[in-house]
């Protein structure tokens, strides 16, 4: 969406003073009535050392259980994959303010912001604020819309201080996950009820969050559930776009949840649900101030059953509804329903298999012309995906496994599709562990592939962008884009105190989409072929017992071309220009006395070419004192080393990005039982 310079003055952000003023009162009034909620303090200590990964071991973090690459339980020391976790702990100690924040944190992830609220998050190249290669979930649930098979960041969220992990698989996972698991999986997941209970209030407030209150409330149900109820709420205050104007991208979020788990000696049944809604300053396709509405809902059911066929049956269905309008441009209802069913079993001596089945029904309803500019034909569309997979790890030794899987759907644009995978893991000591993979992954069309249009209206259109009429870009016709890789991985203890793990990779890619100009606007067709490939290596340090540090750097080249019957000239560079061909990052835990902690994250990003972002260093800082288990305070700054700077985003004539800014963040946590 083009945005024009606002000239209007700055204001006087009176109303930034009032909101961090309430917020504050309101943090500290609650604060002074935990501290004197009379709580036993040796158990809080208890609860509050029980749930601190930082006191971990390196080694004790390595066997940290990870569900992403198998689909159950494994230590993360044994996954065949490169997979990366972070924890609820490192998340709060960061200080993020969002789930995007907290990718950034993630080794291999890259996280550029476009806007206030707005974010482009890819794994391995193709980075967008319309990724679509990338399979993302919360607790096994896929959260990406078929309209362009990416994810809206700023409605994904959910209360942080829930999340016990994220787990992030770089390199394809379509072999379990299915289609869209091209370059990487995210899967968040969240904390059982039973881990939750008590009380917990958090308030922020600082120069870009103005306001942030946020809380959640957990109880024994009978002896063997639990319940938990949370909401939260946030005001984001509108960025600065290259040329110091106010950019229209402020933002209002709020969002009420719950969860339930019921535990008994053979089942277990977990319900969930959350329900959002929110507004983003925007504008309209004529450039005036508007504001664009989103609002949604999911309800999750997990049941499972163990020694059922010799295995554990697990039974998950979903149903999610979304409705996304911004005014004059484009507008999405959707509604959702999942479900998926999966059998675990051990057979023999050597095999340990995963299968099950899939389905998704997805229905939308979207703007038409002339109401809205981007519109879909029709404007109307059910889509249905059936899916089975199967999963076969081979113990070839005591410390040798081979693993052969694939995931086969059935889509409303392609048909019949197959995802194929081997890996391969190899236990050469206790603390040295090497593996490999040989993959094959699709990303299958979309709603934005196969149907949109532009609509210009008569008389003038709207120049110098288009003329009046309508016209197609989509192509009903359009084939899978398609990815063979190669992988390799070392995990090693190269002491009590310092891990390392490295990863390489080869990707092939296949039938890209491409923007032919033989049209008006043009149209897509699958004219792009190319290969990327790099390393990603990551060092875990600690260097005191009160001291830790993670050091990672990566490195992709891709190279995309046109096949010689293909008019595009300008995607191939815009997708090797758009993720930077170096990255290093390094995060640091400090807890010098009982009672203080600092973190710091620095950061390094290399140049954008499709995009003239230059290369920038950034550090974020974090301080937090505890006077008593329950309480904490925090100071938090990030981008610190610039005023502004970008990080994502075209500046021409016709449109201006935002920047981010250097912020400062005050936040006020506690919790009592």
């Amino acid at each position: 969406m083009n945005q024009t310079e606002d000239r209007r003055p700055r204001h006087p952000r009176r109303h930034r003073t009032s909101v961090l003023s309430a917020t504050l009162a309101l943090g500290l009034t609650a604060a002074a009535q935990a501290a004197a909620a009379g709580t036993e303090l040796a158990a809080l200590e208890q609860a509050a050392v029980s749930q601190d990964l930082t006191l971990l071991s390196l080694e004790d973090l390595m066997r940290i259980e990870v569900t992403s690459v198998s689909k159950r339980s494994e230590p993360l020391m044994d996954a065949a994959a490169a997979i990366s976790v972070l924890t609820g702990e490192e998340i709060r100690r960061a200080g993020a303010r969002n789930l995007a924040e907290a990718l950034r944190l993630i080794p291999g992830v890259n996280v550029a912001a476009s806007s206030a609220q707005s974010y482009a998050i890819g794994i391995r190249g193709f980075n967008s604020t319309s990724s679509d290669k990338l399979e993302v979930l919360v607790d096994g649930r896929s959260v990406y819309t078929p309209l362009f098979s990416g994810v809206f960041w700023d409605a994904l969220d959910t209360y942080l201080p829930d999340i016990d992990r994220i787990e992030v698989i770089r390199g394809p996972g379509a072999a379990l996950w299915g289609a869209n698991a091209v370059n990487g999986v995210i899967n968040i997941v969240t904390k059982p009820a039973d881990e939750t209970l008590g009380t917990r209030l958090d308030a922020a407030a600082g120069t870009q969050e103005l306001g942030y209150i946020g809380g959640r409330s957990g109880s024994r149900v009978g002896e063997r559930g639990a319940l938990r109820l949370y909401g939260q709420a946030r005001e984001i205050d509108r960025s600065e776009r290259a040329d110091g104007s106010d950019a229209q991208d402020g933002m209002r979020f709020r969002q009420f949840g719950f969860r339930g788990d019921y535990k008994g000696e053979r089942d277990g049944l977990t319900l969930s649900g959350d329900f959002h809604d929110g507004s983003i300053r925007s504008v309209t396709i004529q450039q005036q101030p508007a504001t664009s509405d989103l609002l949604g809902a999911h309800l999750l059911a997990n049941w499972t059953r163990n020694d059922i066929a010799g295995g554990r049956l697990s039974t998950q269905m979903s149903y999610a509804h979304s409705d996304r309008r911004q005014p004059t441009v484009f507008a999405e209802v959707r509604d959702t329903l999942d479900i998926d069913v999966q059998h675990d079993r051990v057979w023999g001596e050597r095999h340990h298999l995963t299968y099950g089945l899939s389905y998704r029904d997805s229905q939308d309803r979207t703007g038409a012309f002339p109401d809205y500019v981007i519109f879909f034909a029709p404007a109307e569309r059910r889509l249905q995906t059936y899916g089975v997979f199967a999963q076969d790890q081979i113990a070839l030794a005591e410390a040798l496994t081979l693993t052969l899987g694939s995931k086969f759907e059935y889509n409303d644009f392609t048909g019949f599709e197959f995802q194929p995978n081997v890996r391969a893991g190899w236990r050469l000591s206790p603390r040295l562990f090497t593996w490999a993979a040989i993959s094959r992954a699709v990303r299958t069309p979309n709603r934005l592939d196969s149907d949109i249009a532009i609509y210009c209206p008569p008389p003038d259109g709207f120049p110098p962008v288009c003329g009046p009429g309508a016209f197609r870009i989509g192509n009903p016709d359009l084939e899978s884009e398609k990815v063979h890789s190669l992988d390799w991985g070392l995990r090693a203890g190269l002491s009590e105190h310092m891990t390392v793990d490295l990863a390489l990779f080869y990707n092939r890619y296949t039938e890209l989409r491409s923007t032919e100009t033989d049209r008006p606007f043009g149209r897509f067709a699958n004219e792009l072929d190319g290969h990327g490939y790099g390393s990603e290596l990551i060092f875990n340090w600690q260097l005191l017992d009160t001291l830790r540090l993670q050091a990672s750097y990566a490195f992709l080249e891709l190279d995309i071309d046109a096949s010689g019957r293909s008019t595009d000239t300008t995607t191939p560079a815009t997708w090797e220009g758009s993720d930077p061909h170096h990255r290093a990052r390094l995060r640091a835990t400090w807890q010098p006395l009982p009672a203080w902690s600092l973190d710091g994250f620095l950061r390094y990003v290399g140049r954008l070419d499709a995009y003239d972002v230059p290369a920038y260093t950034e550090l974020n800082l974090r301080a937090a004192w505890r006077p008593r288990p329950e309480l904490e305070f925090a100071l938090a700054g990030s981008d610190l080393l610039d005023d502004r700077h970008p990080e994502f985003g075209r500046n021409t004539a016709t449109s201006f990005r935002s920047e981010v800014e250097r912020a400062v963040r005050l936040t006020v946590g506690w919790e009592w039982r």
